[in-house]
């Protein structure tokens, strides 16, 4: 309302009778120029009155009002604007009058029929608007909605919107950013349904505010019917944290908490929960009497050091092994915690880190849990040598300790030259040659052929690699071709894995296309391949002018000389599994298939399916997984099936399951329906979970949410 004062510069100009105007500038207020158009305009010296009439068109900086009248007057330091008014201010909200009367440097007044479209659409209406300050207005019985009026398709005719706020007294505080309500009733469709004689929200387009946040209700068979009420708190700018208080008909409330801060480096988050249920024993069976304190935190954060370093921290924790997928937090089988400090610059990387682990299986003994304490690795790479070869260097080191159990400490050291060599014609070689030394130090290791073993041991594995590669496109029109076949031989020495060397970060070795051409195809450093071995494989794609496309990978090893050590089959021959993967990614379809096939008799070891369709308005996903007669994994046949349904533009529709095809049962499933328009979103939800585990046991629940625009 500030472009009003513009007006004062009127006073100055005299003019003799009215006279036409278009886009005239009159004067200046904080800097910025006024113009005016109007059919007339006109000064009456005696009562000392502007008068701009007809078409009236103010324009200052973003600000433009328009009225059939406006009317300044000096002595009284009034203005009055009559007919059709408008106000198109900077931040996109426009005001709506049939008269306002404004005084004292236009900081106060009142405003007839006021009404406010917001830049967002809001509608705020009211009979009558006093301006008590600047920023701050005053509406009698005054409405505010962000919805639509409902039109009747058949006659035309306009009803009440979806919903709506009617109160007796509005405030609305421009500087606070806050909208406060006196006496107030929500009406859905025209109907009055709730009633609250105090009622505050944030101004449309407001900054962060502190208040309530969306509630949500549910039911489930464990906890009873639940209620979630979020209250968040504006700590500071970059800071802020939200608290939610979870009422349960069947369990005491739990307190849940979020912390969020920014920093110029870095950024900090806290979430936890606690509460006070009643004491379970080991099968999960109520004990009378008794209570106990459960709970979990996830934190998370990190911050720069320097250009090169940074640090972070990754914690979490629960109380005891089912709280968070009885309280529906979580469900993972463990849960791992991480204090670190790495370094990067160029090829280089360092790090430094501590690792802790939560086992939340029935079969999890935290006495053998393993806690790294701590572990450190630098890899350093050269620049370009002679032939374009590096040289490389990776020193690495790490503590695990146990309450129960072995304990470990390891030394390594890794170096090894990597030559590359293109010919003219594409053909692509490499070489690589290194030497690798551990020194562990051992105590209380059980070995498999009986006792413990307490002491230090050694070993030096010198590796040697040779490999080539043919990539080869040809054009076909605007799409293209590639085939590159590979091949690759690996040497080493036998027996570098002995009994007395402890293996804790090899356990659970994986062959697939991913790892075929490795190295060492062992994923951490207790275990390395022994003997001599040769690899062979054929990779192609095909790509359109588009961008779509489709691809294929196929290979296999054969150990030439030695033991393997790494169960790349079922069978114990020198061949392993065929490995490969099948794929394309289209513009609506997207499909990832990778297998592994029995060298005799091509069965299935493994298949992984992973896609996703999108046949507008219907988007499908499936995610499947097949393992069989692996030398160390479990046999596992399972799948999780999605999709999500658009029924329109305001409804949408989506599922889920997840089953095990092995005992021909469902592990989960559960599906939502979303509502959403222009003023208001509500999602209910229902899942069922088959799976048990102590006080975990199968449950169904449904969830209902509502999220009304601007008010959470």
């Amino acid at each position: 309302m500030r472009l009003f004062s513009s007006l004062l510069a009127l006073a100055c100009v005299a003019l003799a009778a009215p006279l036409a105007r278009a886009d005239v500038p009159v004067g200046k207020d904080n800097g910025q120029p006024v113009y005016m158009s109007a059919q007339q305009l006109g000064y009456d010296k005696t009562k000392a009155i502007v008068v701009a009439q007809g078409k009236v068109q103010v324009v200052q900086g973003d600000y433009v009002l328009f009225a059939d009248r406006i009317a300044y007057y000096q002595d009284q330091n009034i203005v009055r604007a009559q007919g059709n008014i408008s106000l198109l201010q900077p931040d996109g909200n426009v005001l709506f009058a049939d008269e306002l009367r404004l005084k004292d440097d236009l900081k106060a007044g009142i405003i007839d029929s006021f009404r406010v479209r917001m830049a967002d659409n809001s509608l705020f209406a009211a009979r009558e608007a006093r301006k008590v300050s600047e920023t701050e207005y005053q509406l009698s019985k005054a409405v505010y909605s962000p919805c639509k009026l409902c039109k009747n398709e058949e006659t035309g005719e306009t009803g009440p919107p979806l919903w709506q706020l009617k109160a007796s007294e509005v405030n609305i505080d421009q500087q606070e950013q806050r909208v406060t309500y006196h006496n107030a009733w929500m009406e859905v469709y025209g109907v009055p349904v709730a009633y609250s004689p105090y009622l505050s929200h944030p101004t449309p387009g407001a900054d962060r505010k502190s208040g309530l946040l969306a509630p949500s209700y549910s039911q489930n068979q464990q906890l009873g019917t639940t209620i979630q009420l979020p209250v968040y708190i504006n700590i500071s700018p970059n800071s802020d944290a939200t608290l939610t208080p979870l009422l349960t008909t069947e369990e005491n409330p739990v307190m849940i908490g979020q912390y969020r801060h920014l920093t110029e480096k870095g950024y900090y988050q806290f979430d936890g929960s606690i509460t006070n249920p009643q004491a379970r024993d080991s099968l999960g069976q109520v004990i009378p009497g008794q209570n106990e304190i459960r709970g979990h935190i996830f934190a998370k954060g990190g911050s720069t050091l320097n250009e090169h370093w940074t640090w972070g921290f990754d914690v979490n924790r629960a109380t005891d092994d089912t709280y968070l997928r009885r309280y529906r937090f979580d469900n993972q089988n463990f849960l791992r915690s991480r204090l670190f400090s790495e370094r990067i610059e160029k090829r280089d990387y360092a790090v430094v880190e501590s690792v802790a682990f939560q086992g939340l299986q029935a079969t999890s003994d935290p006495d053998v849990s393993p806690v790294v304490l701590p572990a450190a690795k630098a890899y350093v790479e050269s620049d370009p040598l002679v032939w374009g070869s590096r040289v490389r260097m990776e020193a690495s080191g790490r503590t695990i300790t146990r309450r129960l159990g072995a304990d470990s400490r390891r030394a390594s050291l890794d170096t090894g030259w990597h030559v590359p060599f293109i010919t003219r014609g594409g053909h692509v070689f490499e070489a690589d040659a290194s030497v690798r030394t551990d020194a562990y130090s051992v105590s209380d290791l059980a070995l498999t052929s009986g006792g413990n073993f307490d002491g230090e041991v050694t070993r030096a594995v010198p590796r040697l690699a040779a490999g080539w590669r043919y990539p080869v496109m040809q054009m076909l029109g605007s799409d293209s071709v590639i085939l590159e076949p590979m091949v690759q031989v690996v040497a080493s020495s036998n027996g570098n894995n002995p009994s007395d060397i402890p293996n804790e970060d090899s356990q659970i070795p994986e062959f697939s296309d991913i790892n075929l051409f490795a190295y060492n195809r062992f994923a951490g450093y207790d275990r390395i391949e022994n003997g001599t071995r040769a690899v062979y494989g054929l990779r192609s794609e095909y790509r359109e002018a588009d961008g779509d496309n489709y691809h294929a990978m196929l290979g296999q090893d054969f150990m030439l000389e030695g033991e393997r050590v790494f169960p790349v089959s079922s069978s114990s021959g020198d061949r392993s599994d065929y490995v490969g993967r099948l794929g394309m990614n289209l513009e609506d379809y997207m499909l990832d298939y990778r297998f592994r096939l029995d060298p005799d008799d091509l069965t299935l070891h493994r298949s992984e399916v992973g896609g996703t369709a999108d046949f507008d308005p219907l988007i499908l996903a499936v995610n499947y997984v097949l393992i069989t007669d692996d030398p160390v994994l479990l046999d596992r046949n399972e799948g999780l099936f999605s999709g999500t349904f658009t029924l329109n533009e305001n409804w949408l529709l989506n599922s889920y399951t997840r089953r095990d095809f092995d005992v021909g049962e469902f592990r989960s499933a559960g599906g939502g329906l979303t509502y959403h328009n222009d003023c208001i979103t509500v999602v209910g939800r229902f899942d069922r979970e088959f799976t048990s585990d102590r006080d975990f046991r199968p449950d169904a629940s449904i969830m209902l949410q509502v999220f009304l625009k601007n008010l959470n």
